[in-house]
């Protein structure tokens, strides 16, 4: 039987007992094991969502989802975040985007039929990077969590220098983004001249999200799906993956890579 060993101090990590049988025999061993939690998103009285997250900078993933969502328009919008238990209570100004969002969802639009939405987003940035700086930059997605779990996904917004501005680090890879976009937005980081590091695969909800917010460039190391690179092509972002210290393919808005002919 496995059994949970609580001796671990961080809340997002706990550390399991468990039988291992190879052909040499049986054994017993223990691994770290990332942790998540059901937790409910509340916005003005009605529940918006829920999501399975990583138990820590749940504020943060407020304010990141409430913005890359849609469901407003900036941080100014939300007036309070209180954590009581597994909800998330919320409150905004107005709730006429919060109306839209919850018409789009019950008819499917919401992380289905996204084109489907009337709502226009284009991503004017004309920030330009070298490849040289995509490189050097992936070394950000490496994280102590993902070293001991192997579980978990991780985000960073790095400047036009390559420097990190956040991180995060979530079971799920749409809660890296909103985590990381939420830190950055509490900090008032101009966001259209970022690139937002990633560590899953890029769906339209992932395109979207960082298109919402004025985000250019989406580096990830994993693949982009059908749907995330029509995203990317509508909204004008740079979507690169396949990402590693040695190569990186582009899927959309090559425009912000300079090349050495354009040098």
């Amino acid at each position: 039987m496995v059994r949970e060993n609580r001796s671990s101090d961080n809340e997002d990590i706990k550390e399991f007992e468990f039988e291992r049988i190879n052909h040499q025999g049986e054994g017993k061993g223990s691994e770290f094991v990332a942790v998540e939690k059901s937790h409910d998103l509340i916005v003005n009285g009605v529940r918006l969502a829920s999501v399975m997250i990583t138990p820590s900078e749940l504020e943060e993933f407020a304010y990141g989802y409430l913005v890359s969502e849609g469901i407003v328009e900036s941080k100014d919008r939300v007036l309070s975040i209180k954590i009581r238990g597994n909800e998330l209570h919320t409150f905004i100004k107005g709730d006429g985007r919060l109306e839209r969002w919850l018409e789009l969802r019950s008819s499917g639009c919401v992380g289905v039929n996204w084109e489907k939405s009337k709502d226009e987003v284009k991503v004017g940035s004309e920030f330009r990077v070298k490849p040289d700086l995509v490189f050097q930059i992936i070394h950000h997605l490496d994280t102590i969590p993902y070293r001991k779990t192997s579980g978990v996904h991780s985000a960073t917004l790095t400047d036009e220098e390559g420097k990190a501005i956040a991180k995060s680090v979530d079971v799920g890879r749409h809660n890296t983004f909103d985590k990381v976009i939420g830190k950055a937005l509490v900090r008032d980081t101009d966001l259209t001249r970022t690139i937002l590091l990633a560590s899953g695969r890029q769906s339209a909800g992932m395109v979207m999200k960082a298109a919402r917010v004025g985000v250019p460039i989406i580096v990830s190391k994993a693949a982009p799906l059908s749907s995330g690179i029509r995203a990317a092509k509508k909204t004008n972002l740079t979507l690169i993956c396949f990402a590693s210290e040695n190569k990186f393919s582009i899927f959309s808005g090559g425009q912000r890579i300079e090349r050495q002919e354009d040098e």
